[in-house]
Parts: structure tokens; sequence; C-alpha cells
């Protein structure tokens, strides 16, 4: 009998842990991609209105003088903006990989932005990159997509 006894103690307890565990309110999980637009974003072929003039000839002359597979940057940064922009030309490339990178073992950097040209076609086009103004970040033009550095590693 006392062994009977014991496991219904046992099975209740279990079961009101059981229900209790389930019952509870989920955890708040942070939007990281809200958090993540506030450091740095990207847009295919996309330019902010005030740069809309000098990207355009910037493009021209990179399309015209680029050699296929070169990469070509033009950058802006303003006293009175918190970001600063980053277009980027791969001659050829049709579509960009682009990651953000942060190592908390580096104290040195903030991070760094890994940029590659991919998907080639003759209909090539640009990259938009906004990123916090921090000269920390560091933007690395890479031929390989990130993904192929690793598996070489």
């Amino acid at each position: 009998m006392k062994g009977r006894a014991m496991k219904y103690i046992i099975g209740f307890i279990l079961l009101i842990l059981l229900m209790t565990g389930c019952s509870g309110k989920e955890a708040n999980v942070p939007d990281l991609d809200n958090r993540m637009s506030k450091v740095f974003s990207y847009e295919l072929n996309q330019v902010e209105p005030e740069h809309s003039e000098q990207v355009r000839d910037w493009l021209a002359k990179a399309r015209q003088s680029g050699k296929e597979g070169q990469f070509f940057v033009h950058s802006f940064r303003n006293d009175t903006d918190e970001y600063m922009y980053n277009y980027v030309y791969r001659k050829g490339a049709s579509d960009y990989e682009v990651s953000f990178i942060y190592s908390p073992d580096d104290t040195r950097s903030k991070g760094s932005v890994h940029v590659s040209g991919i998907n080639h076609s003759a209909n090539d086009s640009f990259v938009k990159i906004k990123l916090i103004d921090d000269l920390s970040i560091q933007v690395i033009l890479s031929d390989d997509p990130l993904g192929k550095k690793l598996q070489d590693q």
C-alpha cells in the first residue's frame, strides 16, 4: 500500500510540474532583424535620394572602365547623419551576398561587413549598404561567398 501511494504522489507532482511548465508565459524574444537594421542594412539597386546624381555618375564610369570581376566602392559620410553609406559594384555581378560578422572576442573592431558579388550575368547590379557611422566596422570585398570561405578552413 505504501509503494502504491508513493507512485500516486510522484505521478501527481509530475502532472503538476508538467501543467505549470506548459502554462507559463512565452519568453519575450527580441526581434533580431529589427535590432540589426539599426546597425546595418542593404538593398539591391537602391539609392538614397540625396546620393542619386553622384551614384549615377560613379556607376556609369565604373561600368564603362571596369574589368570583369573588378569591385568599385563609393562612400558617403555626413556629419549630421548617424549612418554611412557604401555603394558597391562588381562588374558582371547581378546579385550580392552581404553578411555582418561580429566577434565579441575582438575588442578592436565592432564587426565587419563581408560583400561578395555573385550570379554573374550581363545584367549587372550594385548594392547599397547602410551602416552605423563607426570607423571600427570594416567592409571586406571578396571574390568568394562567405560560405565557401568557411568551407575552405
